[in-house]
This record gives structure tokens, C-alpha cells and sequence, in this order.
């Protein structure tokens, strides 16, 4: 019996390490999959780690009045956070008429800031939704209270509502505003792509349909283009690693039409970066939210591979 037992225990043994074998070949060949992409290493240049313990989760990112305004992740005060490129916080925007339960990114344009309530780490969210707030209710006090338009939208093409946590393809976590209309880029967690939806800027239920698909072996947590449309780049990570994918060349919108550079940012480590942002002069930046690391800003020298 004893002999038996043993047996018995050293086949468990040998089917768990089998499997555990497995899963470790699958998740090295998914990792090494496109590994024929042409990834320039690049070291992002550190603007700031010294930044308001405020802004730990900081996750979207827009440029106003020559400052950094950010969001903090799920679960955080539905409010905004201005700070300048020392750290220094300047202003805090409390929107009082909505929550946070998922915002993800900002946008802007002239009249108004978009907050994006459109996380989606399930696959199961049918509520998805912007905040709308009008720049002319912010005025230059150290703390603003305002309130927010409700515009909710849905992705047409998901059908399937399942719970998939980190497993599905409607995550998203990206947007910004360009001429009349606002472009979304999902975050893939199944296949490491992103899909762009467009909507017009009216206050009603949009239903969007995917316009474009783009390989971009990574998942994206930011997106953003330069003043002149002429330059788009993507952020986010695959294995906890920083990637961004910088478009060029484009006509129009068809930014995937265009010319492309991809840029390996792990040199970051482990830092989970979420946002990305042009500035009036189109400096380029990019945040991270507080892991190991200290929540941070950071400089991408774009102009050394593309002259705009």
C-alpha cells in the first residue's frame, strides 16, 4: 500500500510539472511571437519622480495652461489633479455629479475635458460612458468644483458579455479628440492589438463599430497626436515590460495607413505606465503609476527618428 501511494503521489507530481511545463513553452512562444518587429530601445528621460502621493494611481494625462492634468484609476475621488513638470500640484478639479469607477483617460479640446469611464478588465461593462466638462467653469482657485454631461456608448461589435477577466479583446484605456471627433484604441488582453473606434463629440448613445485594426504587440493604456495631426503615438506594456508605437506619414485620420516606429521602453522595468501626452510644443510625455517604482513623468525624444 505504501508502495502504491508512493506511486501514485509521483505521477501527480510528474502531471503537474508536465502542465506547468506547458504553460511556461505557451506564454514563451505568445512573448517571442513577433519578435521579427523592428523594436528600437530607447531610454525615456525622467522629468519627475517626486510627485504628489495624490496622484499614486495617475492614469490618463492631458495638457492644460502648461500643466499635467491627470485621473487616478478605478475606485479613486471622481476628481482631477493638475501639477507642473517639477511635481508641484497646482490645482485639483472636483467633479461633483459623477463617480469613478473606472476612469481610464483624458481628453480635451478647445470647450471641454473627456473622462473616460470605459475601463473594462471583465469584458463584462455595458455601461460605458465619457465624462464632459467645460473649461470655462475652471477658473484658477487651488480647488474648483464643477459638474459633468453624461455621453454613453457602446462597442457594436461585442457580443459576447462573459466574464473574461484580462482574457478578452474590449478593454480600453485610450482615447483623445482630434478636429470633430474622438478616437478610441482598445486594450487587447487576448490577442496584444488595438482596435480604433470613432465618435462624433454629441451628447447622445453612440454605438461604435471598429474602423481600423493595428498589430501592436503590446497592450495600449495611452494614446494622444501632436497639435499639427501629424505625428500619433500609442503606450502601454506586455509582460509588465513599456512599449509605444509612434505613427507618421498618415493622411487624415488613417493613422495605421501611414509609416510607423516602435520603440522598446523596459529599461522603465517594472513600472506600469498608463498615460501618454504632447504638449503645446509637442514635447512628448509619458506617466506612470506607483509600483515598485515611484509614480513618475517622463520625456520621449521623438524628433531624433522622425522630422515632422
Amino acid at each position: 500500500m505504501k508502495h502504491y501511494a508512493f506511486a501514485l503521489s509521483l505521477l501527480v507530481i510528474l502531471l503537474i510539472s508536465c502542465r506547468h511545463s506547458s504553460q511556461v513553452n505557451k506564454e514563451e512562444s505568445i512573448s517571442s511571437e513577433r519578435e521579427n518587429y523592428n523594436w528600437v530601445k530607447y531610454d525615456p528621460i525622467l522629468i519627475s519622480d517626486q510627485l504628489p502621493k495624490v496622484v499614486e494611481e495617475q492614469s490618463g494625462m492631458i495638457w492644460h495652461d502648461s500643466l499635467i492634468w491627470v485621473n487616478n484609476d478605478s475606485g479613486g475621488a471622481p476628481a482631477l489633479y493638475a501639477y507642473n513638470l517639477k511635481g508641484s500640484l497646482q490645482q485639483t478639479l472636483q467633479i461633483k455629479n459623477v463617480a469613478n469607477l473606472d476612469w481610464e483617460d483624458l481628453a480635451e479640446d478647445e470647450k471641454y475635458f473627456y473622462i473616460g469611464e470605459f475601463g473594462n478588465n471583465k469584458g463584462t461593462r455595458k455601461n460605458l460612458k465619457l465624462f464632459r466638462v467645460e473649461k470655462s467653469d475652471i477658473d484658477d482657485r487651488p480647488e474648483v468644483n464643477v459638474t459633468a454631461d453624461e455621453i454613453s456608448f457602446a462597442w457594436a461589435d461585442q457580443k459576447d458579455f462573459k466574464r473574461k477577466k484580462h482574457n478578452h479583446n474590449y478593454d480600453c484605456e485610450a482615447f483623445f479628440s482630434y478636429g470633430d471627433s474622438l478616437y478610441f484604441f482598445t486594450k487587447n488582453w487576448e490577442n496584444l492589438k488595438t482596435r480604433m473606434y470613432v465618435m462624433e463629440k454629441s451628447v447622445k448613445h453612440h454605438d461604435l463599430k471598429p474602423k481600423a485594426e493595428f498589430d501592436t504587440d503590446f497592450m495600449v493604456t495611452g494614446a494622444d497626436i501632436s497639435s499639427d495631426g501629424k505625428l500619433m503615438a500609442l503606450v502601454g506594456y506586455k509582460n509588465y515590460r513599456t512599449y509605444m508605437i509612434l505613427y507618421y506619414n498618415f493622411i487624415g485620420s488613417d493613422f495605421f495607413g501611414g509609416e510607423h516606429i516602435r520603440l522598446n521602453l523596459s529599461s522603465l522595468g517594472g513600472a506600469q505606465t498608463e498615460g501618454v501626452v504632447f504638449t503645446d510644443c509637442d514635447e512628448l510625455l509619458i506617466n506612470t503609476e506607483a509600483t515598485k517604482q515611484a509614480q513618475a513623468v517622463y520625456k520621449i525624444d521623438w524628433k531624433q527618428w522622425i522630422k515632422n
